[in-house]
């Protein structure tokens, strides 16, 4: 009969620490600022707002989007609440991704106000640059509510954020 002879605790030691020593930083979340401008032009002004959105298995990104759209005129302006679920899959330091949000919006009208939902068809890039930095660019196709007072068709983005 043979026997098997146990490994030495040093040796597993040293496996592991050099599979921790090669393995690559990975980073599952992001926030970003981004500035945008909406369509139609003549409804809404240059809005802004930010985002959070974690990573699952490399090709899944959850993201949570707040955004302030000021309208062409003072006293007109949008803010929305999206959530939206989107594919992106790695490729190098370019990762495109594109999904579907839904949420819900407020737009002041002058003394009127409406609140109502939203869907959203997301489409985008971002690259990381380094460990911990993110350059993002994105389209927005929106559908809101039939009770929206003004139309806002599309949004394009340019984002700039953190990794960690």
């Amino acid at each position: 009969m043979m026997r098997s002879r146990p490994v030495p605790f040093c040796l597993v030691a040293l496996v592991f620490l050099g599979l921790l020593a090669t393995a690559r930083p990975v980073h599952a979340a992001e926030v970003t600022a981004f500035v945008a401008r909406a369509s139609p032009g003549t409804n809404w002004g240059t809005g802004y707002g930010g985002t959070f959105s974690t990573t699952w298995f490399h090709v899944v990104a959850l993201e949570a989007e707040v955004a302030r759209q000021p309208g062409a005129s003072l006293e007109t302006s949008m803010t929305s609440f999206t959530a939206s679920a989107l594919l992106a899959p790695p490729l190098g330091k370019v990762i495109p991704y594109g999904g579907l949000g839904a949420g819900v919006y407020r737009q002041v009208v002058g003394t009127a106000t409406d609140t109502g939902t939203l869907k959203a068809l997301v489409l985008g890039a971002k690259v990381k640059l380094g460990v911990f930095f993110v350059l993002k660019a994105e389209y927005r196709r929106f559908s809101l509510s039939t009770s929206a007072p003004l139309a806002m068709n599309h949004r394009i983005s340019a984002a700039a954020g953190i990794s960690f």
